[in-house]
């Protein structure tokens, strides 16, 4: 099973309760930044009801992130408040969950927009790179109700967008930043040390030439706050207030992900973009993300059971900042994305022909045919039967490659 490279704090956007972030990397990562020969693809998971045990160390989560990781995706999961070592209480709405989704949100969003516009090859930096990021929004069990009251990928955006210095949001794209400088430090690094000795890194090996699994058994733990402390303002209906001693991270070059060099390759990277990263607590100036988002659900939890957890209802704005219309009806974003949604015929949670009626109608409803449904033999909720693990797996890889052919 894969480890994180980055285990690190966020402060979540609804009131700064502190949660517990992990990021994953796919092998393929350095070579995508020096060649850009592909897209940047970053997914986040949002784990299980936190009362019944959930948190980003479910095997369900940690076995999608490895399928995840295997497509490359560079993945980002995270403990809800109340979950794992995240500060906060589990809440009976579910609104301060939904923030803290987006909190992570915004996080992928702008460390895949650092790393992108870092790499932008463009002569001039001031000129917007206008490829679009991809960007999977996937729960499961309860993290699916959370994934269908998020507002629109572009709403997320626009919040971080217009972040004041000192508080959450733009501590959280500061971070973004932050760990996005590392992994181009340590992959220009890498590329430095293979120039001296004369050879290209091969398939498995760092650029001091050891062995290297996917990912370390010790992540690189990112602790402390990227604003300083007389800046940052704190929410007053926080639930804590706590100080942080800022650590120094120094990212080692063996989490720039090996790759061989050629000759092609060889003279991609050696010019390998060294410009500054900025956010937009740095200059107004800066462009906005520009996202293609899609969704996955993993034994979607129905009413009446989701409504002790969650009640029921369209997505909330989290401050009344933009008019719904067909995003405010019951699974409005689903319609209009593609989506997935992926359960099982013993899902003791939801009876099956309940699960398929909504999933069927869902599809019917959908704009261009966006929403897919699959049901699995025999899966129960939790995905712990023989072989069904495996099964699901399968579907999502050939919902990605499909998305990825159209």
């Amino acid at each position: 099973m894969a480890e994180p490279d980055f285990s690190f704090t966020l402060p979540s956007v609804e009131d700064n309760t502190t949660l517990n972030c992990r990021l994953y990397h796919p092998k393929t990562l350095s070579s995508q930044l020096a060649t850009r020969s592909k897209t940047l693809k970053g997914a986040i998971l949002a784990h299980p009801y936190a009362l019944l045990g959930g948190c980003y160390d479910d095997a369900t989560i940690l076995s999608v992130t490895e399928t995840l990781l295997e497509q490359g995706f560079i993945v980002g999961t995270f403990n809800f408040r109340g979950a794992g070592s995240s500060q906060g209480r589990t809440s009976w709405s579910g609104r301060p969950e939904t923030e803290d989704f987006v909190t992570i949100a915004g996080f992928l969003t702008y460390h895949l927009h650092c790393l992108d516009e870092a790499t932008n090859t463009d002569s001039d930096p001031e000129v917007p790179n206008h490829s679009k990021l991809q960007l999977l929004l996937g729960g499961y069990s309860y993290g699916s109700l959370i994934i269908a009251r998020l507002p629109p990928t572009a709403e997320i955006i626009n919040r971080f967008q217009k972040a004041s210095l000192g508080t959450a949001a733009a501590e959280v794209v500061m971070r973004a930043r932050t760990l996005a400088k590392q992994i181009l430090q340590s992959a220009r690094e890498s590329y430095d040390s293979s120039k001296l000795t004369g050879r290209g890194l091969r398939p498995g090996h760092t650029a001091l030439g050891s062995t290297a699994p996917h990912s370390m058994s010790s992540p690189i733990t990112v602790g402390g706050e990227e604003t300083d402390p007389s800046e940052r303002r704190r929410s007053r209906d926080s639930y804590h207030s706590v100080d942080f001693v800022r650590k120094s991270v120094e990212m080692p070059a063996r989490i720039a992900r090996p790759m061989r060099m050629g000759r092609e390759e060889s003279n991609l990277i050696k010019e390998f973009p060294n410009r500054e990263i900025r956010t937009p607590s740095d200059d107004t100036s800066v462009h906005a993300p520009k996202v293609d988002v899609c969704y996955l659900l993993i034994s979607p939890v129905l009413l009446p059971f989701s409504n002790q957890l969650l009640p029921p209802g369209p997505p909330m704005p989290p401050f009344g900042l933009y008019k719904r219309e067909a995003e405010g009806s019951p699974g409005g974003l689903f319609k209009q994305t593609p989506t997935l949604a992926v359960f099982g015929t013993k899902d003791g949670f939801t009876s099956s022909r309940r699960l398929r009626a909504w999933a069927e109608k869902l599809r019917i409803e959908s704009a261009n045919s966006t929403f897919t449904w699959r049901q699995i033999e025999g899966a129960g909720h939790f995905w712990r039967e023989e072989g069904v693990m495996k099964v699901l797996q399968d579907q999502i890889i050939a919902w990605i490659s499909k998305l990825v052919s159209s």
